[in-house]
C-alpha cells in the first residue's frame, strides 16, 4: 500500500464538525436585534432583503415559494440555513455544543467570535 502525505494539509477520517465564524461587534449586536440573518453555509450576515434577493437567484425553489407570503419566505429563509440570532441558538443547541467570545484588538477594535463543536449528524 502506498502512502500520500500531502503539505499543509490538515485531514481526519473523524466524525466531529466545528465551525468559527469571527465579526466586528457591531454586525453581532445587528445579528442579535433582528436586523441582520447569518447564512450557516457560508459564514456571512445579510439583511433580509439580501438574503432574499439570494433565495431568488436559486432555481430549486422556483414555484415552491410564495415570495408574496411572509410565512412561505421565513420558510425558505430557515430552510436554506438564513437564522436569526434566536433561530442560529436553537440550531446549534438541537445538534451542537457552542461558543462564543469576545476580544479587543490592540487598535481598539472589539471582535466576536462564536460558533459550533461535535459530531456531525
Amino acid at each position: 500500500m502506498k502512502k500520500q502525505i500531502r503539505r499543509g494539509v490538515f485531514e481526519t477520517n473523524s466524525s466531529s464538525t466545528h465551525s468559527l465564524t469571527m465579526c466586528s461587534e457591531s454586525e453581532y449586536d445587528k445579528w442579535e436585534k433582528g436586523e441582520l440573518l447569518f447564512s450557516v453555509c457560508d459564514k456571512e450576515f445579510y439583511t433580509r432583503d439580501e438574503a432574499i434577493e439570494s433565495l431568488k437567484d436559486c432555481s430549486w425553489l422556483n414555484g415552491r415559494v410564495d415570495w408574496n407570503n411572509k410565512d412561505s419566505v421565513d420558510d425558505a429563509l430557515c430552510d436554506e440555513q438564513y437564522y436569526t440570532y434566536e433561530e442560529y441558538q436553537n440550531y446549534v443547541g438541537e445538534y451542537y455544543e457552542s461558543f462564543e467570545q469576545s476580544y479587543t484588538t490592540k487598535s481598539g477594535d472589539k471582535v466576536i467570535t462564536f460558533g459550533y463543536y461535535g459530531y456531525d449528524y
